[in-house]
């Protein structure tokens, strides 16, 4: 399946560095619009994009306080027209602040305050949390937590669920009440149901309404309301495990606080704004305290409580207000002029919508499949066989090395006919293999073999050559294998005489039972590793080091709300030629079928990833990969002699046979995901980049009837004279690097330096890459 480029870039698009530029411009409002007021009270409002819909939550009552609140849901497919598809109350009880977010397994939960009022005063409180697979049927409300906590507000984040409670002490007697110190504390959750108290925070002020974002690096970022003292908020942030925080104090009050940080790193917040009478404002905040009311809306008297959205490259917000009279729910569009992105010359593969600010018509970004080739390996040795897996892959000079468990299972007893060992074989081309004889274990009597470890961790043997510019030459080579109690690390000097670095394992947490991986990331400056573990189904977790023995704790993937799938490899690495991206071929293990087929996913900080649907090798290619776990993908992608196309290789023939084979399959360079559009056309806009040189050249391809035509623009969207979409002379056709030239010139040179935007216009078109050059 294609996925369209309406991609839900909620507040936990973590794309980008903390430390930002000055702003250019202010936000500007584009449109306000009523979406609701058939209750007596509607108030307290979130919103969230789910499924390429629009949803908003909130409470209905008979008034700001007291009665039985409900929580209303609405839809909306374009933002205009709403729908109320749900209503979920609770008997005796007052629902208030619901706050939505999506689950690791792609429900939609929602959080709410449940408060008991006699008349206006409140005689108890717990959180309530309720659950949907489809927006429209609700789990009854569960309540979660103790009596008197109040968890405000819950973000996902590495698989879990985090958020702030505010304990507000004895509701009675009055004296008790108004002497009591408030708290708050984060908890954690796996399931959004059970959770574990994480951090005492110290707060004074009496500290209410939180919430938290997550930044790339996992760091911890929180705004927090105060009701007590000089009443300003406060922003903290805390890195992994998020038990030690530091705070700076705000300028300003600030009422039920939302922020959400949008695709150039900046963070934008919003909340009730109290000197000159309550406003519902937009801020820009930072972490070191700032928080800068620059923007108000159409708003007064009982206010506030904004959910946040960044979408087509705008920023949509829903709030309440009763300014007209009546308090009612409404949804405004907010041009946020976002940072240019510092590009240089860099290649931008187009895999993702990271530079993507609009889009239009049928443009869309549509993962590719790579064309069969050759069988370049069978593994059909006595000591390899028909279970032969987890192949890794990689190039070495003018040397191709290669990697891969031997094993094999009979077909006839349903059994293992031999224990499992790491085998090793080499290539001058890439597709002509042989399996030298290293000497090094015994297998049946004879050291005439190709076994080259066969200590424990032969099951997922997977080696990589160091790039790390530091290491040490008797530990050029590096790998990571599954021993009893997690992973070991070993190093070689030349790639084939293996020792362990340390005598117990060194990354402890997780299953393991696959091709657990790492490699140094120059992008980072760090070792990666990604390694197989369970969350509700077979998934991914990650961590970093320094020196490969030390590694932090390890956390799940995110997907960008992609569906919950079985993840087996994993195949993480930089991007080739451009290293601040990482890409991988996860392997989806299919249950009822017992089937697999390698993916697509793609991540600019390592964590969180953009997975798409279509499998890019199915079951349906060449030769025995509908077996069970026949259609593995190796790890490994590499540019064979003389050829300009990358090659990639698949595992087949699983569990038949006398040994798996390893086939070869080719992307056109760059050529994994594809911006693109039918013959009825279709277009993109970047967000402001910033490049140096002086030519644009694009990796593309045209029908013969097809085009592509590049505007540029100025940062506020403005054809540049001279540059415009008319004015460029693309040729139709199929290029690697086509320049791109208009009728004046293709001489960039005065525009280097300055933002400017892309307007990508296709018709029967595909563009793969750009790039600025000398």
């Amino acid at each position: 399946m294609t996925r369209y480029l309406a991609f839900p870039l909620v507040a936990l698009s973590l794309l980008a560095g903390w430390q930002r530029s000055a702003p250019a411009a202010g936000p500007e409002i584009l449109s306000v619009a009523k979406i609701w007021d058939q209750g007596r009270h509607n108030a307290f409002t979130d919103l969230i994009r789910w499924h390429d819909k629009f949803y908003c939550a909130f409470r209905e009552g008979d008034g700001h306080v007291g009665g039985d609140g409900k929580l209303r849901v609405l839809e909306s497919a374009d933002g205009q027209k709403w729908e109320a598809v749900a209503l979920v109350g609770e008997a005796g009880i007052d629902l208030r602040d619901p706050k939505l977010s999506i689950t690791p397994d792609d429900r939609l939960m929602m959080v709410a305050g449940g408060s008991v009022y006699e008349g206006r005063t409140l005689k108890g409180l717990q959180p309530r949390v309720t659950f949907s697979k489809d927006a429209r049927e609700w789990t009854p409300p569960a309540r979660v937590l103790t009596e008197g906590e109040w968890l405000w507000r819950v973000t996902w984040y590495g698989g879990q669920a985090y958020g702030i409670s505010y304990h507000v002490g004895p509701l009675e007697p009055a004296e008790a009440k108004a002497a009591a110190e408030w708290t708050v504390q984060l908890f954690s959750s796996k399931d959004g149901l059970r959770f574990e108290p994480v951090a005492k925070l110290a707060i004074p002020g009496r500290p209410s309404e939180a919430t938290v974002r997550f930044l790339p690096s996992g760091e911890m970022v929180a705004l927090v309301r105060r009701d007590g003292g000089n009443r300003r908020g406060w922003i903290g942030r805390s890195q992994p495990p998020y038990r030690d925080w530091s705070w700076k104090e705000t300028e300003h009050q600030i009422g039920g606080p939302n922020f959400l940080r949008l695709p150039d790193g900046a963070l934008w917040a919003a909340g009730r704004s109290y000197p000159g009478g309550a406003k519902t404002v937009l801020a820009r905040m930072t972490a070191d305290g700032g928080y800068e009311p620059v923007l108000s809306f159409p708003s007064g008297g009982d206010t506030s409580y904004p959910g946040m959205v960044w979408h087509q490259g705008e920023l949509w917000m829903s709030y309440y207000s009763s300014h007209e009279g009546k308090t009612s729910i409404y949804v405004a569009r907010i041009k946020v002029p976002l940072e240019a992105e510092k590009i240089g010359s860099r290649l931008e593969p187009l895999v993702d919508d990271h530079l993507l600010d609009r889009w239009s018509g049928s443009a869309r970004l549509a993962v590719q499949q790579p064309t069969p080739r050759e069988v370049v390996l069978t593994a059909d040795a006595p000591w390899e066989g028909n279970t032969s897996a987890y192949y890794t892959v990689f190039r070495d000079g003018d040397l191709f090395r290669m990697y891969y468990r031997g094993s094999h299972y009979h077909e006839a007893t349903k059994e293992a006919a031999h224990r499992e060992v790491a085998c090793y074989a080499e290539s001058k081309d890439g597709i002509h293999w042989t399996k030298p004889e290293l000497g090094l274990f015994e297998f049946n009597g004879s050291k005439q073999n190709n076994i080259v470890w066969d200590h424990e961790g032969t099951h997922c043997f997977t080696p990589f050559l160091d790039a790390n510019p530091a290491a040490k030459p008797e530990a050029k080579y590096k790998a990571l294998t599954r021993v009893r109690g997690g992973l070991i690390a070993l190093q070689s000097a030349d790639g084939i005489h293996w020792k362990p670095m340390a005598e117990k394992p060194v990354i402890t947490q997780g299953a393991f039972d696959s091709q657990n991986l790492a490699f140094w990331d120059p992008h980072l400056g760090k070792y990666r590793e990604y390694h197989r573990a369970f969350r509700t189904v077979r998934d991914i977790m990650t961590g970093t080091s320094d020196d490969f023995l030390n590694w932090t704790d390890p956390h799940f993937l995110d997907y960008r709300q992609a569906r919950p799938e079985h993840l087996y490899t994993n195949t993480v690495r930089p991007y080739p030629g451009a290293e601040h991206i990482l890409i991988g071929f996860p392997t989806r293990f299919l249950p009822k079928t017992q089937q697999t087929e390698p993916t697509f996913m793609v991540s600019r900080d390592g964590t969180s990833f953009l997975r798409y649907d279509e499998a890019v090798i199915p079951t349906t290619a060449p030769a025995n990969r509908d077996g069970n776990r026949s259609n593995y993908m190796a790890w490994g992608l590499v540019q064979l002699p003389g050829d300009p196309e990358w090659s990639v290789f698949a595992k087949e023939a699983y569990y038949t046979g006398t040994g798996s084979r390893l086939r070869r399959f080719t992307y056109r360079p760059d050529g994994l995901v594809a911006l693109a559009a039918g013959a009825e056309g279709g277009e993109a806009v970047t967000r402001p980049v910033i490049f140096t040189g002086r030519r644009l050249v694009l990796n593309y391809r045209t029908a013969r009837q097809g085009s592509v035509h590049v505007e540029l623009q100025d940062a506020e969207g403005r054809p540049l004279p001279g540059f415009g979409a008319t004015d460029c002379q693309l040729a139709a056709g199929d290029a690697l690097a086509g320049e791109v030239t208009w009728k004046g010139g293709g001489d960039l040179a005065a525009l280097a330096g300055q933002p400017v935007r892309l307007r990508l216009v296709l018709h029967a078109a595909q563009v793969y890459s750009l790039r600025f050059s000398p």
